[in-house]
């Protein structure tokens, strides 16, 4: 009887943690500063991006989460260039859908919030942007991601997949969150000698 009373009070916690412990939607929206890092990033410098998306977060344990979402995230900077048609700095735009897989280490602060660490992978795909330049008095823009064509291509178009690491550190209140985001791409935004996406974003989320 002990033994039952013992197994019932074990599975009625169990149910207790999962109650307390569900899933929790949000909506985020940031800024903050995208550039580009490794070789052929010389000479560019930052933009600032804006980022906004949806967010989820799934419980584990007491401890540990694992967060994913939807994200349309911009990212891009300023670079030279000395291509035929254009001489001069350049402005990139790269929008991108992003989705994180994050694990989420939840740290009791305070009565009123949790400090939150993350890591993991993401992955992206771009979906628009522009890259524009001014030459005297004639401004010249183009597709981004698109080759660019006149009799023969003469121009490649960035890459549209992404990848890399995104690490963060927040503030989890009862209905809020902020926080510090920072992406590290991997992959070559461009085809051949090409540099990689990096950004730093301050969000703010509600939680439903």
């Amino acid at each position: 009887m002990k033994k039952l009373l013992v197994v019932i009070a074990c599975v009625l916690s169990t149910f207790s943690v999962i109650a307390q412990n569900k899933v929790q939607w949000g909506v985020e929206v940031g800024g903050g500063l995208s550039a580009w890092m490794g070789k052929g990033a010389d000479g560019s410098k930052p933009l600032f991006n804006p980022k906004v998306g949806v967010t989820l977060d799934i419980p584990l344990n007491w401890l540990v989460s694992f967060q994913t979402g939807l994200n349309w995230t911009s990212k891009g900077a300023s670079c030279r260039t000395d291509k035929d048609f254009v001489i001069g700095r350049v402005q990139v735009n790269q929008n991108y859908f992003q989705m994180p897989l994050l694990a989420a280490f939840h740290v009791g602060a305070t009565s009123m919030f949790d400090m939150v660490f993350t890591v993991g992978p993401y992955i992206a795909y771009g979906i628009s942007g522009k890259s524009e330049t001014k030459v005297d008095a004639l401004t010249m823009s183009w597709p981004t991601f698109d080759d660019l064509y006149y009799q023969k291509k003469f121009y490649d178009g960035y890459n549209r997949f992404d990848a890399g690491i995104q690490t963060g550190v927040g503030l989890d209140f009862k209905d809020w969150t902020v926080g510090l985001d920072a992406d590290f791409g991997f992959c070559k935004i461009a085809p051949r000698t090409s540099p990689y996406n990096f950004a730093m974003y301050f969000t703010l989320g509600y939680k439903f």
